[in-house]
């Protein structure tokens, strides 16, 4: 008795009455066929999944690298970023001397370098004018942030007299509740935190917002200003927070608002040339990379876009195979 076998692997096998039947592939014959496909075809070239999931990463950090060649670009203040730049100016110029102000900085690491120019000449500016400084934080990325502001400060010569650090709030918003209601609590200290705790929030003359996504301008207005009418809010936020803020701005819950770049870098070059003394020196930070921050907002979206677009296509397909009513 003989076999053959078929184009298709499957053993033909003579039957009794002279005709044949097939018979199944052997198990054998099987894994060989499995082992075969599983094998990549010599003329495609596949790279290792670790390297594919490394390639996103190094092409990103290309091209933030090539972001500090970028020479920087112009961006003339509008009307409104100068009207912006002046209510700001205003309220720091109409504070006395020696008025306490509240400065919450809650910014996010991602979006800071967009408003640090700003956040910085805005802190020597209270302090040209004399204002005693309490810094505050309820989230950990705005800690982070002001932990490195107060450092520099310090390095500038701000003592405990004029400038108290009342550290991490943790809790959000509820957090933010309690500092309105009850005050600093025992645990700041120096002359500053002393005359804060026996005055109270309601001597508090201005709170400075240097808000981002997790506590901003927003929980300020809904959870400060209720329980503290009197206090003035002012904000510096970046530009993506700008519809989320603009509101209270328009009906005045917010008495200064510093929101988008060229309003940032207008500001901080006002304050520049005013020389407005920290401790012995003057604010001289550097301007940042205008066209840098730019670009790094394109790439941003670029990431996004690129990190969705297989959902967008697929969403895409579907919608184009829907039947139609």
């Amino acid at each position: 008795m003989t076999e053959s076998r078929d184009r298709n692997k499957r053993t033909i096998r003579p039957a009794e009455d002279g005709g044949s039947e097939p018979v199944e592939p052997a198990a054998d014959v099987e894994e060989a066929d499995a082992a075969a496909a599983s094998q990549p075809s010599p003329s495609r070239m596949r790279l290792s999944p670790g390297l594919r999931a490394g390639i996103p990463s190094l092409a990103l950090m290309v091209l933030l690298a090539a972001a500090f060649f970028i020479p920087g670009i112009d961006l003339p203040a509008n009307g409104s970023d100068a009207a912006a730049v002046g209510d700001l100016t205003a309220v720091v110029n109409g504070l006395p001397s020696g008025a306490p102000v509240l400065v919450d900085i809650d910014a996010d690491l991602g979006t800071y370098p967009e408003i640090r120019y700003a956040t910085r000449a805005a802190l020597a500016d209270l302090y040209r004018q004399g204002a005693n400084l309490a810094i505050v934080s309820f989230s950990a990325e705005g800690r982070a942030i002001a932990v490195a502001e107060i450092a520099r400060l310090r390095d500038l010569g701000a003592g405990t007299d004029r400038l108290v650090d009342l550290g991490f709030r943790s809790g959000g918003e509820p957090a933010l509740v309690q500092l309105a209601g009850s005050g600093i609590g025992p645990t700041p200290t120096g002359p500053l935190a002393d005359t804060l705790r026996k005055t109270g929030p309601g001597s508090l003359r201005l709170a400075l917002v240097i808000g981002g996504a997790e506590i901003g301008p927003r929980s300020w207005v809904e959870q400060v200003q209720p329980r503290l009418p009197n206090l003035p809010i002012a904000a510096i936020t970046p530009s993506f927070l700008l519809p989320e803020v603009l509101p209270y701005r328009s009906s005045g819950q917010l008495i200064a608002l510093v929101g988008t770049l060229p309003s940032d870098l207008s500001y901080g070059q006002q304050v520049a040339s005013r020389a407005a003394a920290v401790g012995p020196g003057s604010f001289t930070d550097r301007s940042p990379n205008s066209g840098a921050i730019v670009f790094g907002m394109v790439v941003a979206i670029a990431v996004l876009l690129a990190a969705s677009g297989g959902s967008l296509v697929t969403w895409g397909r579907s919608a184009l195979r829907r039947p139609r009513p």
